[in-house]
């Protein structure tokens, strides 16, 4: 059965690790509306009102949007929970198409990549030999440090200090005693410099060749690096017996193995092809991750960002990209992306696209039955999302339309989640069908302004008891 998860498949599902805050489409909303989700609308002062009495959360715009994000997705999850037969209507095109060619590619590696290449006994002895994996050393060390700023000279004199009390050393006087006196670590000199037990691949690289070199009671050469010199001696030496680490080992050389045949087979697919993303592509991706939720024509949809042999990847590719991501993401690669991070994020969807096609080529396949499994799935998760945030079936009062409904239901759902008094659960991607089905309209301005109000009813010792102005009412502002 084909589930929705998260892979990491022949290193292709990228990732832009930055830091932001949400981001959507922007402006058209009056002065005090933060945004309207659908016919939904959330005003700055309730907004505001939300935040004010919970002192942990600061009055900042990134407060604020983070609490609207969550707000839009709600409302938008309640609204297709409640209109009847809405869920099963909902368009989950994109997200399918998504999760199916990312489905290709994992079966793509799974015929293709061996993810159990065989480690011979032989091998795995010459690698505890040679590597001496698991190993760990007991040590005591003086650190002489050169001054800020030390000529040459200095250091010399520093080095030639060292060399004196290595002498001593080797002359019968106590490591531990000289380490105490002259050491300048703090932290170990009262212990007479023990540094306790090191594991291999922990130190520098030359005081650890140093370390590892000698035998329990040797005194090491003084070791210089570009902040003092060392004088090691090591105490005690412990390594795990094959038996005891052998299995551990076995997999982590299967492991390295299946990594190296992933980037040989991948490279062997990037590389013919010869991607080149345009210098204006890359302005391009980062204004579309301003508008990713402005429909794009049909000229600007054909607009190439990156090119490779036989085919080209277009704005409409990246925007299907975009609109299932979150806003933070969105955002970071609108606001605070370098070219050299767009330019990496779009190799990385090329990539993506061109193990598609090879897995196409190999006529990998995802039946019928799975996708309609898949699409069963993922509208069973949207169930399970709203019931954990109380809003899967609402009460409507006489008279009350949907829209009513699900307005009311946020009055008391967000003021919960704010004071941690419900778990906070993301939609993630199951959040862009709803935003692209009801519509979904943000203000940065009012961010601003909601951050603003917050600081003043704080001022004014409001605690919450008064009564949040209705929907589609404002006050105080």
């Amino acid at each position: 059965m084909l589930r929705m998860r998260d892979r990491i498949a022949l290193g292709l599902l990228p990732i832009l690790v930055l830091a932001g805050c949400g981001d959507g489409a922007r402006g058209g909303l009056g002065s005090d509306t933060l945004a309207r989700a659908g016919e939904i609308r959330l005003g700055v002062e309730e907004a505001a009102r939300w935040i004010a009495p919970v002192p942990d959360l600061p009055d900042d715009p990134s407060v604020v949007e983070a609490l609207t994000e969550f707000w839009i997705d709600y409302t938008l999850l309640a609204l297709v929970m409640n209109e009847p037969e809405a869920l099963d209507r909902l368009d989950l095109s994109l997200l399918m198409d998504q999760e199916i060619r990312q489905e290709k590619v994992f079966r793509l590696r799974e015929a293709v990549i061996d993810d159990d290449p065989e480690v011979t006994d032989e091998e795995l002895l010459e690698i505890y030999e040679t590597e001496r994996p698991g190993e760990r050393v007991r040590a005591r060390h003086i650190l002489l440090l050169f001054p800020d700023g030390s000529s040459p000279t200095q250091r010399d004199s520093v080095q030639a200090v060292a060399e004196g009390l290595r002498e001593r050393i080797l002359g019968g006087e106590r490591f531990e005693a000289l380490a105490e006196i002259y050491s300048d670590d703090d932290g170990t000199a009262t212990r007479g410099g023990d540094l306790g037990y090191i594991p291999r691949g922990t130190m520098a690289s030359a005081l650890e060749a140093a370390t590892f070199a000698l035998e329990v009671g040797e005194v090491s050469e003084v070791v210089r690096t570009s902040f003092g010199v060392h004088i090691l001696r090591v105490d005690e030496k412990e390594m795990p017996s094959l038996d005891e680490i052998g299995p551990q080992l076995r997999e982590e050389l299967k492991m390295e193995r299946t990594a190296i045949a992933e980037s040989t087979f991948v490279a062997g697919i990037e590389e013919p092809a010869g991607i080149r993303v345009h210098a204006e592509g890359i302005e391009l991706a980062r204004s579309l991750a301003r508008t990713a939720d402005t429909d794009l024509s049909d000229r600007a949809a054909r607009r190439t960002l990156a090119e490779f042999e036989g085919g080209s990847y277009t704005a409409r590719n990246y925007r299907d990209f975009l609109l299932l991501q979150p806003p933070a993401l969105r955002h970071q690669i609108a606001e605070e992306a370098t070219d050299e991070q767009i330019e990496s994020l779009l190799r990385n969807q090329v990539r993506f696209h061109l193990l598609v096609a090879e897995a196409d080529r190999l006529g990998i396949e995802i039946p019928s039955d799975e996708i309609e499994e898949l699409d069963a799935e993922i509208r069973s998760q949207y169930r399970t999302l709203a019931e954990l945030l109380g809003i899967a079936a609402l009460e409507s009062r006489d008279g009350e339309t949907v829209v009513r409904t699900v307005e009311r239901a946020m009055q008391e759902l967000m003021p919960r989640l704010i004071r941690g008094d419900q778990d906070v659960y993301p939609l993630g991607n199951l959040a862009a069908p709803l935003r692209l089905h009801f519509g979904v309209r943000v203000s940065s301005p009012a961010m601003e302004r909601a951050a603003g109000r917050i600081t003043e009813l704080r001022a004014e010792g409001f605690s919450g008891d008064a009564v949040s102005p209705e929907p589609g009412e404002e006050s105080g502002t």
